[in-house]
């Protein structure tokens, strides 16, 4: 609050408003930090309340009201961190990096970032973190609400920019605005990795002294003044053409500075015409380059539900089992080549096929870092998927399109797989999640057309695995689901699903997101929301299970009571689903059959709703490979 205990009141010098009337030198801080966001493109704002944070509220208020930025106040952090990673992680699948901001308050409340934090930071997902603090002499003398905030990330952040609360008085308005500027420029560009190509997430630590409030002003933001100059990019290119495009507009993505490395213009002498493309989590559209691949080859495509390649005559369903399989087994020993794009780790039959050392692994990457868990990879080649060719890539790696028989005696074994069984009207975990699936998948190209379909969020754990195995390929546009498996942790599904939401243009088709009961309880209050905020388009569907149904797949019950599974692994809940989430203000449907689920699924995503659906049958687990 104002005037704390153990902080002296500022004698910093006022700044001026557009009026003349003097402005608080936090208020003239905050305004110089929330007008560079805008002028670099950040176009979403979540706001965490607290005291600290005050002088920014003034600023976000007017900004909003004239259209610059949108809003959104949330309770918790971690929710707050969580709803902007989703924004960030929706439009780097549309537009490319472009980050959204979260505001908090200091203390714990920046401590509660955390998960979201190096879930961007292992995901490569822009995201910047805009923390309030008190000034440098207050940290360590155990003053209120103060810790060392600017280590609290260790090594998980692009950028760290701490801001002292006297740079208005130091330098005086007019160049403490220049040096904000730059300095928030900075985090900016580090979070977007457009030189580093190193997407992820950046802080911006600012310093206040009090006062902390100040009156409302008419124009809080400096919309006025343009953008100061900046160095020339290493590309030739300079930053200040793009700030200098009026707030409102769109702002074209700056291209990738293409990552040091040798050239693919020389053809790679390794050869080989029978190989794999493997795809597994995208942040941005690599997925589209590796179906292109399979497709120009004629090789197998086994991409990841999050690939956003999952289409075409190429894509093979169950592969994971296939590969566990003997049949497979016999198969992938004939590969000469493998092709990995994004970050495959959904099974352990993947993990295995890239952990050979008598294959020739290609890694194809957008970004500085990629997978290479067994150190296998031979090569790693930097791309831009948005530009690339797959045909000439192809011949740049000296990669042959395979003869027919490949590609035919790989779907065979996966016909030769036991059958599925039937599910009938019944309701498993199984039936449950492809519904949700088929229901967010676009139709097949040539189709007639039809309303846009619901944006897809997928639980990290399970219910990933679940589509893994057996969504079917598409065979239009594939779709493109965001789970998060940088970390792949159950937290902050939800508030990531409400981020996807915010991303959406207005009119848009909502969200969907379809998770397990555990991720459900674990980020419930993420779907409550002040009576001034909008509410969202998304419906979530809960899976329950009876707890965590993944332990169920894995090696410890062959070796553990079950009692000591239910207690100590899968924790089943005794929480009310149903009434929980009407307590948080959401519509809540009950379907019985499966028949009931895809009724609802067939009703547009409107508002906020939860759909829980009871199955509980173990025995119909899909089990990783």
């Amino acid at each position: 609050m104002n005037g704390a205990i153990g902080e002296p009141r500022g004698s910093a010098s006022p700044s001026q408003t557009p009026s003349g009337d003097p402005q608080p030198a936090a208020l003239a801080a905050a305004r110089a930090v929330l007008d560079s966001l805008i002028g670099m493109g950040v176009r979403h704002v979540i706001l965490a309340p607290g005291s600290r944070s005050a002088p920014f509220v003034p600023v976000l208020v007017a900004a909003e009201a004239e259209g610059l930025i949108r809003v959104r106040v949330v309770l918790d952090e971690r929710s707050a961190g969580f709803i902007a990673l989703g924004l960030a992680r929706a439009e780097m699948r549309r537009r490319g990096p472009r980050p959204a901001a979260v505001i908090t308050t200091s203390g714990t409340a920046v401590a509660n970032l955390h998960p979201a934090v190096v879930e961007a930071d292992a995901a490569g997902v822009p995201l910047l973190l805009v923390t309030a603090d008190r000034p440098h002499e207050l940290v360590g003398t155990g003053a209120s609400q103060t810790t060392e905030q600017t280590r609290l990330f260790g090594g998980a952040t692009r950028a760290v920019v701490d801001l002292p609360a006297d740079l208005v008085r130091d330098l005086g308005p007019a160049a403490a605005d220049l040096a904000i500027g730059g300095r928030v420029r900075n985090a900016v560009e580090a979070a977007r990795g457009r030189l580093s190509r190193d997407p992820g997430p950046a802080q911006i630590n600012v310093r206040f002294r009090p006062p902390l409030a100040g009156a409302l002003v008419e124009r809080a933001v400096a919309r006025l003044a343009p953008a100061p100059a900046a160095a020339p990019s290493p590309a030739g290119s300079t930053i200040p053409a793009a700030l200098a495009a009026p707030p409102g507009a769109a702002r074209p993505v700056a291209p990738a500075v293409p990552a040091a490395g040798p050239p693919l213009a020389t053809r790679d002498p390794r050869g080989g015409a029978r190989g794999l493309v493997v795809v597994g989590d995208t942040a941005d559209r690599l997925g589209d380059l590796g179906r292109a691949l399979a497709e120009h080859l004629d090789w197998p495509l086994l991409a990841e539900p999050t690939s956003g390649a999952r289409g075409g005559p190429q894509a093979l369903v169950r592969y994971a089992e296939l590969l566990a399989a003997p049949a497979g087994a016999e198969l992938s020993a004939h590969a000469q080549r493998v092709l990995v794009l994004g970050r495959p780790g959904l099974t352990r039959a993947v993990t295995a096929l890239l952990s050979r050392r008598d294959l020739s692994i290609d890694v194809l990457t957008s970004a500085a870092r990629w997978t290479d868990v067994a150190g296998t990879a031979a090569a790693v080649h930097p791309v831009e998927p948005r530009e690339q060719d797959a045909a000439g890539l192809a011949a740049a790696l000296g990669l042959e399109p395979a003869p027919p028989s490949w590609m035919a005696a790989w779907r065979e074994a996966v016909d030769r797989l036991p059958a599925l069984p039937e599910d009938g009207e019944a309701l498993t975990p199984d039936s449950a999640a492809l519904a949700v699936y088929a229901a967010c998948s676009a139709p097949p190209a040539g189709a007639a057309p039809a309303e846009a379909v619901p944006d897809l969020v997928l639980g990290s754990s399970m219910t990933i695995r679940r589509l893994d195995r057996l969504a079917p390929p598409a065979a239009g546009p594939a779709p493109a689901p965001i789970a998060n498996r940088g970390l792949a942790g159950i937290d902050g599904t939800l508030a990531t699903a409400l981020g996807v939401a915010l991303a959406q243009e207005r009119g848009g088709a909502g969200v969907r997101a379809v998770v397990g009961d555990l991720t459900f309880l674990h980020d419930a209050m993420s779907l409550g929301r002040g009576r001034c905020e909008a509410e969202p388009d998304l419906q979530v569907v809960v899976i329950d299970d009876a707890g965590g149904a993944i332990f169920s797949t894995l090696e410890y019950p062959a070796v553990t009571a079950p009692e000591v599974i239910d207690r100590y692994f899968t924790t089943p809940q005794g929480a009310d689903v149903a009434a929980l989430a009407r307590a948080l203000g959401a519509r809540v449907h009950g379907p019985r059959t499966a028949s009931e689920l895809r009724h609802v699924l067939a009703e547009p995503v409107r508002g906020l709703s939860v759909v829980h659906v009871r199955a509980d049958d173990h025995s119909r687990q899909a089990r990783p490979a």
